[in-house]
């Protein structure tokens, strides 16, 4: 028997879910974003490699971008407290993969209090781009500068606005490590 929900691409596994949405099409950073040019902290990323795909990455954090419009979220001003959810498939697709984003113009992120996933799509720098970032279980989770999930401090483009005033998206029921680079985490939005 088949099933009509999205298949989660390598990066990101729904272990349990509230709520998967499409509602709003995708904006066309959401298919092109390069996430390895740019700050320190992107081309610094452990999690992420030179094959890594352009656009919205299945497990990064997803925001509203404009009226009725998603796009990657990112730890600034313009978009750190409207994010929606987190990206179940990467927007552009895999080699033989369905590219539904690419074909209906929305992508697919999951959302919901309760909602857990596994990804090992994350920061693991911090916003200067070479101390490394540790997670602990029971950490808060909030989206970085480049729309990935971080517990750092340093989350906004302005390190003023502090994590205080970002949206909490998630609490890390798992942490990496070396053998088993997934963290599991529990949505609170």
């Amino acid at each position: 028997m088949g099933s009509n929900l999205p298949v989660p691409n390598q990066h990101c596994n729904v272990l349990y879910r509230q709520t998967y949405n499409t509602y709003g099409a995708i904006n066309a950073a959401g298919l092109t974003l390069d996430n390895r040019v740019g700050n320190d902290q992107k081309v610094n990323n452990t999690r992420l490699s030179t094959t890594t795909n352009k656009g919205i990455l299945a497990g990064s954090v997803v925001a509203v971008a404009g009226s009725q419009i998603i796009g990657a979220a990112a730890g600034d001003s313009s978009t750190y407290d409207m994010v929606v959810g987190v990206a179940v498939n990467d927007a552009v697709g895999n080699p033989y993969e369905s590219s539904s984003a690419v074909g209906s113009g929305k992508v697919v992120y999951a959302h919901g209090s309760g909602t857990v996933i596994s990804t090992d799509i994350y920061e693991t720098k911090q916003t200067d781009g070479t101390a490394a970032v540790t997670y602990v279980y029971g950490d808060k989770l909030y989206a970085s500068q480049n729309g990935l999930l971080t517990n750092s401090s340093g989350l906004a483009l302005n390190p003023a606005a502090g994590p205080g005033s970002i949206t909490e998206l998630a609490l890390v029921l798992k942490v990496p490590t070396s053998s088993d680079p997934y963290m599991t985490f529990q949505m609170k939005l």
